[in-house]
């Protein structure tokens, strides 16, 4: 598929993986009375580039379940490495939420299920309607997802990944990416794998036997293959069997939740100026006021003109 902007039917915004980038670049950021901005200033200012971006895309943005989920009933240590989210990040949530749906993009968070579950959901619904979607995030995990219809566009880079470009990055299809997981593990979400397999050796068994089923289909097999180690991986994915698929279930994304709504009922509702200018009186956004206030703050006219331009 040759990508403009004008062909992305939906574009996925990861909502929970640019909330913390943004924490993090603009940790200083407060209103004059201290209270924390950052996040929400970088949040929103990322939402205002990929609308004028994509100003023909339907924008929808996910966030994680602020509980557990079920990947956390099905192992309870799951990214028990991860640590709590600070206080300052923490306050500014909620703000974040009401500015998002005051602007008036749809924001999707369900119970039990992370940010990746709703987008593979969204994106499934939109592959089946033989529509094109553009998923905006950093989390590795969500290549899987990428196919003739759904891409990655990556956040640091700026670059869109097709098939080609995951299979590159991870050294196996999308599809396998659970699977890759399932033997390797996942130090960032305290995947555990299997014990002793490494990138290469995963990447080796998935290149020649097809799966993680097929990997334990064929055990008797492995002993031949031409890797170091190759006769003790056998036993080492034996012993680890529960453990293997334990993983690669943690690492797939859900594609068949059950939404409030359909992808076509999340639209993008009218911006609400006169509590969003509210709003950006309180934390301060004075740049986005004058915006606000002048009819140049996301209008139509100002994305059709910046879009016209490139």
């Amino acid at each position: 598929m040759v990508y403009n902007k004008k062909n992305i039917d939906y574009l996925l915004i990861d909502g929970t993986s640019h909330l913390y980038r943004a924490y993090y670049s603009f940790s200083s950021l407060s209103n004059k009375n201290g209270i924390p901005s950052g996040a929400i200033y970088g949040v929103i200012n990322t939402l205002k580039k990929l609308v004028l971006e994509y100003p023909y895309s339907q924008i929808i943005i996910a966030f994680d379940s602020p509980n557990k989920t079920f990947r956390h009933t099905l192992f309870q240590y799951y990214k028990i490495n991860r640590k709590m989210m600070p206080n300052n990040l923490k306050v500014q949530i909620k703000p974040l939420y009401r500015i998002i749906k005051t602007i008036g993009f749809p924001i999707i968070i369900m119970p039990n299920f992370e940010a990746d579950d709703i987008i593979g959901t969204l994106a499934h619904e939109a592959n089946n309607k033989n529509k094109f979607t553009l998923i905006s995030t950093n989390d590795k995990d969500l290549g899987q997802l990428v196919n003739s219809h759904t891409s990655i566009l990556e956040m640091k880079s700026k670059k869109i990944l097709g098939e080609e470009e995951i299979k590159k990055k991870h050294g196996v299809i999308p599809t396998l990416i659970p699977d890759l997981f399932g033997l390797m593990g996942d130090k960032s979400d305290n995947i555990p794998g299997v014990s002793r397999i490494g990138e290469k050796t995963a990447i080796c068994l998935l290149k020649k036997f097809g799966s993680l089923k097929n990997i334990y289909n064929n055990t008797d097999k492995i002993s031949q293959c031409s890797f170091r180690g190759a006769k003790n991986i056998a036993k080492i994915l034996i012993k680890n069997k529960t453990l293997a698929f334990l993983s690669q279930n943690l690492a797939t994304i859900k594609t068949d939740i059950l939404m409030p709504k359909s992808i076509n009922e999340l639209k993008t509702s009218p911006i609400s100026t006169y509590e969003l200018s509210y709003l950006f009186k309180y934390y301060d956004f004075h740049n986005w006021l004058r915006l606000l206030n002048q009819g140049e703050w996301l209008t139509n006219t100002s994305i059709l003109k910046l879009y016209n331009k490139t």
